[in-house]
């Protein structure tokens, strides 16, 4: 892995002394200059390392990090650890942080943790955070600590598993919505989600982790953000996509907290971006959550039988995204819904009526962990249409613009979690994606880590994502004229325009025929 962003270069140097006066540091500068060039060292690590040269016999190991015009020296080690040379990569998500240790000698990910955001005691949802902290400095401290505390949790964890710390670590890079870096760096976001909607920053450059209270010598990278709805977990996610390198007609979609898409190919790449809320981590419902132990992860309705899967096998306690999913998929196709999202009840002994609205009953009392029927009402499913509405019309938005039709895209690729687990026939079957060739959806994972272990293997990737950001054509949800309109048609299963999706039509009529069939 010979262009990887952070190297461990072992040197043996000629002794000081007998008219030989050149600095210490100047003495390493000079041995690294005829294959590094100019490398940079800042004050800091001079001061944490100036002591040990004199002790080293002159034999260390230089740690250095590609800032992409430049090397930088974070670190100084007595004898040869060129064997050892480690990297973070991490996605700082709203809701999940995942974070891995990669061998940068190997390519291999050494270790892999991940844990719930701190930041969810503020607020479920990005904005109650933004409202917490705005124009209240010890409030915006308070979340910068609980963002940086997921990190050094993680450093533990990782520790623990490989007996790695991190100031054996030369660099760390990091995916995160434009909130999510605001916040890491105690920066107030709220002009994000206000007027003029513009971020503070894009870019934070390479900065020492210690700065801002990692316990970590080395530099740390943040994936830049193209707007405030396009974070660098975007930019990385495109990255790990490869797709600005393909002539093939392809669509990101990262379905989450927000919705981001972006359309293109190796010539053009247009975007769009916005609030998708907290429906596909199972937050519309009561007894919705995360995708953890006993969450009902997929659903199935066979002649009228439902019939659930949860996580690990365990009893359930609730419903997460991909059980949504496949839920209102099967009543649509069982006839337990309407084209709505409308109860049809008599359909089925699971619809009942509860505190004067229908619900559906996933999982009787008897077979739940709770002790108690588990539903998903009409309020819940009504919510979750305004998601999936938003989804479905970020993506209309932008075939409209390229004035294209959905048929023209050649590959779909579906990041995030919610991305990873979704059954894609269910996810067509309810109108959150387009209704394409099957074999043209990449379930890709967690696009934002993908891209910055990426960008640790190669450092060019950094010059790469430059151009990325600068050719991203970002297009404002605010000033489209019929986006309002376009929402409320997409407030159906599948859609009110049903030769958008032939497939799940044609299997609803089957299903009629079917039944008129057997009567």
């Amino acid at each position: 892995m010979k262009n990887v962003i952070c190297k461990k270069i072992y040197l043996e140097l000629r002794t000081p002394g007998n008219g030989d006066f050149v600095a210490d540091i100047d003495r390493i500068l000079q041995a690294l200059k005829p294959e590094y060039g100019a490398v940079q060292i800042s004050i800091e690590t001079i001061k944490l390392s100036y002591k040990l040269l004199r002790d080293f016999d002159w034999k260390l190991t230089v740690t250095l990090v590609q800032k992409g015009f430049a090397w930088e020296i974070v670190n100084l080690e007595r004898g040869n650890t060129s064997d050892k040379n480690f990297a973070y990569a991490a996605d700082l998500g709203s809701t999940t942080v995942v974070m891995q240790l990669i061998d940068l000698n190997t390519g291999n990910i050494l270790c892999e943790e991940s844990g719930v955001n701190h930041q969810v005691r503020f607020g479920e949802d990005i904005l109650s955070r933004i409202v917490y902290v705005k124009d209240d400095d010890a409030h915006l401290r308070e979340i910068q600590q609980c963002t940086l505390l997921n990190f050094i949790e993680l450093m533990d964890k990782i520790q623990t598993v490989t007996g790695i710390s991190p100031d054996k670590c030369g660099t760390f890079i990091i995916g995160g919505n434009t909130t999510m870096i605001h916040f890491l760096l105690g920066i107030d976001p709220w002009f994000i989600f206000y007027t003029p909607y513009t971020p503070a920053f894009n870019r934070t450059g390479f900065f020492v982790g210690r700065e801002i209270g990692l316990p970590f010598n080395g530099l740390v990278y943040c994936f830049p953000s193209k707007a405030n709805y396009l974070g660098g977990d975007i930019i990385s996610g495109l990255l790990a996509s490869k797709m600005y390198e393909q002539s093939e007609l392809a669509l990101y979609m990262d379905i989450g907290t927000n919705g981001e898409m972006l359309l293109g190919n190796n010539e053009f790449l247009i975007s769009a971006a916005g609030a998708a809320g907290p429906a596909l981590e199972g937050g519309i419902s009561k007894q919705g959550m995360r995708a953890k132990a006993g969450a009902v992860d997929s659903v199935q309705i066979v002649q009228n039988q439902l019939q659930i899967t949860t996580i690990e096998n365990a009893k359930p306690v609730g419903i997460c995204g991909s059980g949504i999913v496949d839920l209102l998929a099967g009543m649509l196709l069982e006839g337990w819904i309407d084209y709505s999202g409308r109860f049809i009840p008599g359909r089925s002994e699971r619809i009942l009526m509860r505190d004067g609205e229908y619900v559906i009953v996933y999982a009787w009392e008897y077979e739940s962990a709770l002790n108690e029927d588990l539903i998903f009402s009409q309020a819940d499913i009504l919510r979750f249409m305004d998601t999936k509405a938003a989804a479905n019309t970020m993506v209309a938005f932008l075939v409209d613009a390229l004035g294209i039709t959905p048929d023209k895209i050649q590959r779909v690729y579906l990041a995030g979690a919610f991305g990873t687990y979704i059954n894609i026939e269910s996810g067509i079957t309810i109108g959150l994606y387009p209704d394409l060739p099957r074999e043209r959806f990449v379930q890709m994972g967690n696009g934002s880590i993908k891209g910055a272990y990426k960008l640790l293997k190669d450092a060019d990737q950094l010059l790469v994502v430059e151009d990325l950001i600068s050719s991203i054509i970002y297009l404002s949800l605010a000033e489209a004229t019929d986006f309002l309109n376009k929402m409320s048609a997409a407030k159906f299963l599948p859609h009110t325009d049903f030769s958008l999706y032939p497939t799940v039509i044609e299997k609803i009529k089957s299903r009629k025929h079917l039944e008129s069939s057997s009567h």
